[in-house]
């Protein structure tokens, strides 16, 4: 069956700047059916609850929150729910992604590089974790 006949993937976007989130989120959408975009959080607490309450396939999480660390917040979002995690940086340079690199995150992708390089990051997530059958809930789609 295709992916048409599927739920989307749902993606919690996580992003301290309202330019990112409207932005990223208008990309998003306009990958539907394919992706979803179930919701959007500008700090951890916002996140955590999110991720809790909407139970995403994939969390787009920016590494640097306006003063939190979105790395920090990594092991507290797999406590709450199993997305598959696809960090999202400024960082440039090979310091940044060796900060960003570790087993937890799926993909890292520069917000300096073209949209379709995150959704790309995304839909390779899913497939590498399982997206076959995804969708909000599903228990499918897990690292």
């Amino acid at each position: 069956m295709g992916r048409a006949a599927r739920t989307p993937i749902e993606v919690l976007l996580v992003d301290d700047q309202p330019a990112i989130l409207a932005g990223v989120g208008a990309l998003i959408g306009s990958e539907a059916p394919f992706l979803h975009l179930a919701g959007s959080a500008g700090c951890g607490r916002d996140a955590l609850e999110l991720a809790r309450h909407l139970q995403p396939d994939i969390i787009v999480l920016d590494v640097e929150l306006g003063g939190e660390d979105g790395l920090a917040l990594i092991p507290r979002l797999r406590a709450c729910c199993h997305a598959v995690i696809v960090l999202f940086s400024a960082l440039a340079g090979t310091e940044g992604r060796l900060r960003v690199l570790q087993p937890d995150a799926a993909a890292f992708v520069s917000k300096e590089g073209e949209g379709r390089e995150l959704i790309d990051a995304i839909r390779r997530a899913a497939a590498r974790a399982g997206g076959e059958s995804c969708g909000a809930g599903s228990g499918v789609l897990r690292p």
